[in-house]
C-alpha cells in the first residue's frame, strides 16, 4: 500500500495543477474517473460520493479484476476442453471405425469383415452428413463469439502499446533464453529468462513458444500446452507452437488430439520433420502400425537420420512381427544415437522373439546400463529370462518394472505366470 501511496498521477485536466487523489467507481459516471481536489471544487462527482475511493484503491481494484478475469478465462477454457474432448472422441471414433490395415483385416473373422465392408460402403453418406452438420454448428458458434466480442467492445482499446526499447529488451532476453534452451539444455533457467522477456513484451511470440517448449522438455506437458496456446493467440499458424502443442499432447497420451495438432502444423509446413514424427509416433501408440510407418518414412525423407522416426518405424515393424526388419531400423536409430534406450529395447525384444536370447540379453543390458530404470527394458529382460525358464531371475526384473509402473497389466500377468511355473516345478 505504501508503494501505491507514493505513486504520482497528474490530473487529466491540463488546467489543474493538483495530482490525482481519488477515483470514481460509479458504473453510470460519464466524467473522468481519475480526478484531483480542484475537480471536486468545480462540482465533479458530487452526486455519487459513495462510489469514490482514494487513489491506492485503484491498484487493489486492478489486482482483483485481474484475478477475476483469470478465473473467467479458466472457466471458459474448461468449457472449451469439454468441447475438445468430445471433438477428439469423434475423431478417434472415425479413425478406429474406418481406418484398418491389411494385417488387421486379415485377423478379423468373416462376420467382422462383412460389418466393416457394410459400414465403409456407406462412408460417403456419413461424410456428407457430418460435414454439413459441423459446418452449421461451427458457423453458429463463430457468429455468437463475434457478436459477444462486438457487444463487449473487446478491441476498442489497446492497452499493450509497447515501447521500442521494451521490444528491443525482450528480443535481447529471448536470445539469452534461447541459448540456454538450445545449446545448454538449461530449461528451468531459460524459462526464467523468457519470463523476463515477457515482462517487457507480453506478446513476444518466440518467448511464449520457447517457454512452452522448455516446459515440454521438463515433462510439464499441461503447462507447455497453456503457453503454446498463448503463442498461438499471437499467430494461429506458428508452426513451432503447433508442433510443441502436438508433442505435449502426445506426452499426455492424448494421441488423437496430438494428430489433430500435428496436422495443423503440417498444413503450415508439410515438411516439418518433428510434426511428421509426432504424428507417426501417435499413430503407433494407437496401434495403427502400417500408417505409423508411412508417416515415419515421410519424416525420414526430410531427415534420414531423425532418430525418433527411425525408432518409430522399428517399433512398428516389431509390432507387425517383422522382427528382422525391426532390428535393421533399430540399428539405424542406434547409429544416430547409440544411447537411445527405446531403440535398444526394440532391438532386444525383436531378438527375443527370434529366440536369439544371448544377443537379446546383451542388447537389453546395454539399455539398462544407460538407464537402470528403463521400464520396457526391465520387463523385457524379465520376459527373456522367463522364456529361458529362469523363473526366479525373471521375477526380479518383473518386480523392478512393476515398481516403476504398477498398473502394467501385461507385466503383472507375466509375473503371475512365472509364479505359477515355480509352484508347478
Amino acid at each position: 500500500m505504501n508503494q501505491c501511496e507514493d505513486i504520482i498521477v497528474k490530473c487529466p485536466n491540463p488546467e489543474h495543477t493538483k495530482n490525482v487523489k481519488q477515483v470514481c467507481f460509479d458504473e453510470s459516471c460519464k466524467e473522468q474517473r481519475l480526478y484531483c481536489h480542484e475537480c471536486i471544487k468545480i462540482g465533479m462527482h458530487v452526486t455519487h460520493h459513495q462510489h469514490q475511493e482514494e487513489l491506492p484503491f485503484l491498484f487493489e481494484h486492478i489486482s482483483r479484476i485481474e484475478k477475476e478475469s483469470d478465473d473467467l478465462i479458466n472457466r471458459i477454457n474448461k468449457q472449451m476442453d469439454l468441447i475438445y474432448n468430445d471433438f477428439f472422441l469423434l475423431i478417434g471414433g472415425i479413425r478406429s471405425k474406418y481406418q484398418i490395415s491389411k494385417q488387421q483385416l486379415l485377423n478379423l473373422n468373416f462376420q467382422q469383415i462383412n460389418s466393416f465392408l457394410s459400414q465403409s460402403i456407406h462412408f460417403k453418406q456419413f461424410e456428407l452428413t457430418i460435414e454439413k452438420l459441423l459446418q452449421e454448428l461451427i458457423k453458429e458458434f463463430q457468429d455468437q463469439i463475434k457478436k459477444l466480442q462486438k457487444d463487449l467492445n473487446l478491441f476498442a482499446l489497446d492497452y499493450d502499446q509497447i515501447s521500442k526499447s521494451n521490444i528491443e529488451k525482450s528480443e535481447e532476453l529471448y536470445e539469452i533464453g534461447y541459448k540456454l534452451y538450445w545449446n545448454d539444455d538449461k530449461y528451468e533457467e531459460a524459462i526464467q529468462i523468457f519470463d523476463q522477456a515477457l515482462d517487457f513484451n507480453s506478446k513476444h511470440q518466440l518467448s511464449l513458444w520457447c517457454k512452452a517448449e522448455s516446459l515440454k522438455m521438463l515433462g510439464q506437458y499441461h503447462d507447455a500446452i497453456v503457453w503454446a496456446d498463448k503463442a498461438l493467440q499471437v499467430d494461429l499458424k506458428h508452426c513451432s507452437s503447433l508442433r510443441t502443442k502436438a508433442d505435449s499432447l502426445r506426452g499426455l497420451n492424448q494421441y488423437n488430439e496430438s494428430i489433430v495438432w500435428a496436422d495443423k502444423a503440417l498444413q503450415v509446413d508439410p515438411k516439418n520433420c518433428s510434426s511428421l514424427s509426432t504424428k507417426a509416433e501417435s499413430l503407433r501408440m494407437l496401434g495403427q502400425y502400417n500408417e505409423a510407418i508411412i508417416w515415419a518414412d515421410k519424416a525420414l525423407q526430410v531427415d534420414p537420420k531423425h532418430c525418433n522416426s527411425l525408432f518409430t518405424k522399428a517399433a512398428s515393424l516389431r509390432m507387425l512381427d517383422k522382427y528382422n526388419e525391426a532390428i535393421i531400423w533399430a540399428d539405424k536409430a542406434l547409429q544416430v544415437d547409440p544411447k537411445h534406450c527405446n531403440s535398444l529395447f526394440t532391438k532386444g525384444d525383436s531378438l527375443r522373439y527370434l529366440k536369439k536370447f544371448k544377443e537379446a540379453m546383451e542388447v537389453i543390458e546395454q539399455s539398462l546400463k544407460i538407464n537402470p530404470n528403463h521400464f520396457d527394458s526391465l520387463r523385457i529382460k524379465g520376459e527373456c529370462l522367463h522364456d529361458q525358464k529362469q523363473y526366479q531371475q525373471a521375477l526380479i526384473f518383473y518386480d523392478k518394472a512393476l515398481e516403476i509402473n504398477s498398473n502394467h497389466q501385461c507385466t503383472q500377468n507375466k509375473k503371475n505366470e512365472c509364479l505359477k511355473a515355480i509352484q508347478n516345478k
